[in-house]
């Protein structure tokens, strides 16, 4: 009898246990990463790299399906920590000093959107591409 009560409290509970132990588990987040060239293909070294939610509801600062990313030292950019979802992807002239993504404004998204790479990322892909820098 308590074997059995042990497994329905199971059944019962895994359902609701499953979506917190995915979202609190960091291995379960995508990446995308690449590099970023000019229209002649040749390596650019300063860009920002914008990767947002082709869902509009999720067009804010705050949002987790939102970033902002730089490149590293030799040229490449990493975007780590994406839930699985629908994404565009754009690397752009750099927009001075702002680093907390408060130029991006739905507006400017939204022209971003027309230029920039579409992108499925499932749970734990690292998705590697190479970006044309779009010049503002």
């Amino acid at each position: 009898m308590r074997r059995r009560l042990c497994v329905i409290a199971c059944v019962v509970m895994m359902p609701i246990a499953m979506p917190f132990a995915q979202s609190a588990s960091p291995n379960a987040r995508a990446a995308i990463s690449g590099h970023v060239t000019d229209a002649a293909s040749s390596p650019v070294g300063n860009y920002s790299v914008v990767v947002f939610s082709t869902d509009r509801s999720q067009w804010s600062v705050a949002s987790r399906f939102l970033r902002l990313a730089r490149p590293a030292q030799d040229g490449s950019f990493e975007v780590t920590d994406l839930p699985a979802g629908e994404y565009w992807v754009a690397a752009t002239e750099p927009d001075g000093n702002d680093r907390s993504g408060d130029s991006l404004t739905s507006e400017a998204l939204e022209r971003l959107a027309f230029r920039a790479t579409r992108v499925t990322l499932t749970e734990k892909q690292r998705f590697m591409t190479v970006l044309r820098i779009i010049r503002r």
